[in-house]
Formats: C-alpha cells, sequence, structure tokens
C-alpha cells in the first residue's frame, strides 16, 4: 500500500500528452511507480483538454490540466517528463526550471546553442536531464559493460554509425540525427575534436532534403564516421565498435515493428562470429518503451533526483551535439 504521507511521497507529472508520451513516456512513468514505494504518478498536461483527459484516463492518474503553471501550482511535484514539439522545449524547460522543478525532457536540448545556453542557465542547481534515448537502450548499456571490462575507451579504434529512415522529407532533419550524434560521443566517451561534413543535396525529393556525413576525430583519439540517409527505403540505425577484442555490431531496436525488430549485438572475432544476442534477452522484455531505453532514462533521472545525486545527461552534455546538428542545419563543411 502506498504511503499517503505528502512529505514522503515521490510525485512525478508530464507535461505534453502526444504520440511519445502515450507509447514511451507515460509507460515509463507508470512502470516506475508500480516498481517503487512511495512514487505517484499523479497528473498531466497538455493544452487539448480532451487529449489531457485521456492520457490520464490510460494511465490512472488522479487530474489532469491544461494550464503548466496551474499543474505545477496544485501538484508541487518533485519531478516533471516534459515531451513537448521540438520549437517549444527551450521555452517550457526554462519555464519549469526556474521555479526549481527537477525536469527531464526530451531531445533536442534547444534547437541551437543560444537556446541550450538558456536552458543552462535557468537550470543552475536543479537537477535535469536530455531525454536521449539511445544511451539508455539495454544494446548499448550492455555494450558499455563490455568496452568496460575490455579496459575501456582505449580499446576502441573506430566507431562507425548510420541512420536510414523511409520516406523522411522532414524541413530540418538534423533534430533527429541528433540521437545519432550524440550516440557516438557517448559510446566513445568523449567529446569530438573535430568534424568534416558532406552533404548529398536531394533537390528534387525536397528543397531542405540530403544525405549527410560527419567524419571526425574524438578527443580521445577514436576515429567516427556517421551517416544519415532520411530519405531510404528502411528504418533503421546500426553501430559498429571496432574494437582491440574484436568487432561490436549493434542492431538497435528504433520502435515497435522496425526492420531490427527487437535489435542484437553480435560480436566477430577471428574473422567468424563469436556470439549473438538478441535485444530482448538483453533487456528482459519485448516492451518497445524497455527496449528502447525510455524505462531506463526516466528511472535513471527520477533515482538521481530522489538519492540527490548529480545527473549524467544533463543539459550541459548536449550542448556539444547541438552545436554540430546546428552545423548540419546550416549546412556547414567543417567544425
Amino acid at each position: 500500500m502506498k504511503n499517503t504521507d505528502a512529505n514522503k511521497i515521490f510525485k512525478i507529472c508530464l507535461i505534453g500528452c502526444g504520440r511519445m508520451a502515450y507509447n514511451q513516456h507515460g509507460p515509463a512513468c507508470k512502470m516506475y511507480e508500480l516498481l517503487h514505494e512511495n512514487v505517484y504518478f499523479a497528473a498531466c498536461c497538455d493544452i487539448d483538454a480532451e487529449r489531457a483527459k485521456s492520457f490520464a484516463k490510460q494511465f490512472g492518474l488522479s487530474a489532469w490540466y491544461t494550464c503548466i503553471d496551474t499543474m505545477l501550482d496544485a501538484e508541487k511535484p518533485q519531478a516533471v517528463c516534459l515531451i513537448a514539439p521540438e520549437p517549444l522545449t527551450a521555452e517550457l524547460s526554462c519555464k519549469i526550471l526556474e521555479k526549481g522543478y527537477p525536469l527531464i525532457m526530451e531531445k533536442p536540448p534547444g534547437m541551437n546553442p543560444e537556446e541550450t545556453m538558456r536552458m543552462i542557465h535557468a537550470a543552475k542547481n536543479v537537477p535535469n536531464q536530455v531525454a536521449f534515448n539511445r544511451r539508455y537502450m539495454p544494446i548499448v548499456q550492455k555494450t558499455m559493460e563490455l568496452i568496460s571490462e575490455w579496459g575501456g575507451a582505449g580499446c576502441i579504434m573506430d566507431i562507425q554509425y548510420r541512420m536510414i529512415r523511409a520516406n523522411r522529407m522532414d524541413p530540418n532533419f538534423s533534430t533527429t540525427a541528433i540521437h545519432g550524434i550524440d550516440l557516438v560521443k557517448y559510446l566513445a566517451q568523449s567529446p569530438y575534436k573535430d568534424i568534416h561534413f558532406r552533404y548529398h543535396e536531394l533537390p528534387q525529393i525536397g528543397e531542405t532534403v540530403a544525405n549527410f556525413y560527419l567524419n571526425g576525430e574524438m578527443e580521445n583519439g577514436i576515429v567516427s564516421n556517421l551517416a544519415f540517409l532520411p530519405v531510404s527505403g528502411i528504418n533503421t540505425e546500426r553501430v559498429e565498435v571496432n574494437t582491440t577484442k574484436g568487432l561490436l555490431c549493434l542492431n538497435l531496436p528504433i520502435w515497435a515493428g522496425c526492420y531490427d525488430g527487437y535489435g542484437k549485438i553480435t560480436l566477430y572475432t577471428n574473422n567468424e562470429k563469436a556470439w549473438e544476442i538478441d535485444g530482448a534477452d538483453i533487456a528482459g522484455s519485448k516492451k518497445d518503451f524497455i527496449l528502447g531505453g525510455f524505462y531506463n532514462e526516466n528511472a535513471m533521472f527520477f533515482d538521481t533526483v530522489r538519492n540527490g545525486k548529480e545527473c549524467d545527461g544533463d543539459i550541459a552534455s548536449g550542448l556539444q551535439a547541438v552545436e554540430i546538428a546546428d552545423c548540419v542545419r546550416f549546412r556547414q563543411a567543417n567544425m
């Protein structure tokens, strides 16, 4: 039975009741509530009243709102999960952080470096985390465990990353590509030192549509090569981590029904397959929000806030990825 003492309850509120909230963050917050004592997934907010009401009913929340300020003043949560349209993330994040509420927000942390710096300033000493979910995928966490066992980032020689999408003609695909930019930085355990960009413009498909390629070196010497193809014929993200112990190949589980399904990790040594592990076996689940890292990222943030520790995935840690994504948006050649 849950503790009803308001002073001992860890209350979570969610803002933005769209598809990502329904499919990923809502189930993650609800699962965290069910698995932890004295945690209360309390309320949600959306400017669309019917959507907020429907979300609250779906996840068993006691209240729903259409005004963020009204919800925060009434609920006084210990943590807030923000899933807003990308152009609104910085404005809403600053509003919440300036009120002193610990915040996990969907990527990107700002549409440009200037917005991101405003968010960093607004956060001050308030716990915050960017929802770069690839970092928290069980497949990626397993990969990081292996790299640690093999001696850390020093065992990595290079990282190859490819994001392929079918018929994505976004005016600004960099807000999706930022996931790959951040993931390579996370796997390498190092910031980028320099990057050279190449673009294959596709005006016959769309005015701003292009394939683009990032060839770089990390500060710790690891070579990185990233390719983004938004209008190909399949939805996949694949990573090759070339180490002194062998070649690790990751097929990431992007979402339910994607071509690579639950994903997998394969290790090749001595010119043959040494082993292969299915993503569902690593995660211990076939649920999309667990395979995709959404539960892990929310749980890690909530645990960090409850234990009074520092967040390792805060807004500041995402600044360089925003700077690189901005280079792509404006088609810069070097960084």
